[in-house]
């Protein structure tokens, strides 16, 4: 018997419906938008998979954080975090 249990996925984000969290808003914010103003589910849906689609390959290629690297460095003022510097600081020092 084993003492310790050791999970067997340590860094595996919260699912919600086989969606993670970035990818569930991606899916429904359009498909909210087109079916409030426009009254049409069907296109909202396909909308918002493929860009759920376009999500899944740009993480898959590149990792799980780009998305929020990309945040950081081109848009300082949405995101702010406590152990890093802003991205407009480019030399430190010296």
């Amino acid at each position: 018997m084993d003492k310790y249990h050791v999970p067997k996925y340590l860094d595996e984000p919260l699912r919600i419906m086989l969606l993670t969290i970035d990818e569930l808003v991606i899916f429904f914010g359009p498909f909210l938008l087109v079916f409030v103003f426009f009254n049409q589910p069907i296109v909202g849906g396909m909308v918002g998979g493929v860009l759920v689609f376009i999500l899944k390959r740009i993480k898959g290629e590149q990792g799980q954080h780009f998305i929020y690297s990309l945040i950081y460095w081109h848009l300082p003022q949405m995101v702010r975090f406590k152990a890093t510097p802003p991205s407009y600081l480019r030399v430190l020092l010296g």
